[in-house]
């Protein structure tokens, strides 16, 4: 990663201000998940903004005019991403192996979408902006503009793909949300199980914990890294100048 792809420690956000946010909405779309065949024919936009997942957009775009789906999905889907940014931006080494971490991925995705993030990353952002790969631009120094430029244009790309899908499949989409209707309580009782499941896998419930937990396992990662021989002035230690900045 680059080498001055971290703040010094004095000039950070606090890591409190940048992971409570991140540990609410992800608390919200967890309950979004499990309640998510109720709300999604009654409250389609509330629905959309607690858990903008790509099922979600899709059942939501034929109930909602094309301004609020538009307003209400970009809001959302951006809400996070400046967040990971930063913390990627401003923690470097010890965030991404942080995020490893979580992920259960010691040499996995973060390290190989790493590798490739030195020819790809503009592509990559574009294209699929998720919270870990927000991260990963700001930890590699990707400059903000660029970062704010790709994210907004490949939101919204997106949601116009998905209002496109959801016209050209509004009718088996309609059927899908009557199904919904039908059977939602029984939906509601299967999603809270496979949601209990999948919280029980390491790393799948990583932005779930409070803050103040997530805080001290990026501290503990930033300290190893400033331990090892040779990493004086290094990404998430205490020294070198913030991405984008001259000596």
């Amino acid at each position: 990663m680059s080498e001055d792809a971290a703040a010094p420690a004095g000039r950070r956000i606090p890591l409190a201000l940048l992971l409570t946010p991140i540990v609410a909405l992800a608390a919200v779309g967890t309950v979004a998940d499990i309640v998510g065949p109720g709300l999604i024919n009654e409250r389609p936009l509330l629905q959309m903004f607690m858990n903008p997942r790509n099922r979600y957009l899709l059942l939501a775009s034929p109930q909602v005019d094309a301004v609020p789906f538009f307003a209400v999905g970009f809001v959302r889907l951006v809400l996070t991403d400046p967040l990971f940014y930063l913390l990627g931006l401003q923690y470097g080494d010890a965030a991404l192996r942080w995020a490893e971490r979580k992920l259960g991925d010691e040499g996995g995705f973060i390290r190989t979408a790493e590798r490739l993030f030195s020819r790809f990353g503009p592509v990559i952002i574009l294209i699929a902006p998720s919270g870990y790969l927000c991260l990963l631009a700001g930890a590699t120094g990707m400059r903000a503009r660029l970062f704010a430029v790709l994210n907004v244009t490949g939101t919204v790309g997106r949601l116009i793909l998905f209002r496109i899908l959801a016209e050209t499949f509004r009718d088996e989409l309609l059927s899908i949300l009557a199904f919904i209707q039908r059977y939602q309580w029984w939906l509601i009782a299967a999603s809270l199980v496979v949601v209990a499941l999948q919280s029980r896998r390491k790393g799948s419930a990583a932005t779930l914990r409070p803050p103040s937990e997530l805080e001290e396992e990026i501290e503990e990662a930033e300290r190893e890294i400033a331990a090892r021989p040779g990493t004086e002035g290094r990404p998430g230690t205490e020294a070198g100048p913030p991405a984008g900045e001259g000596p």
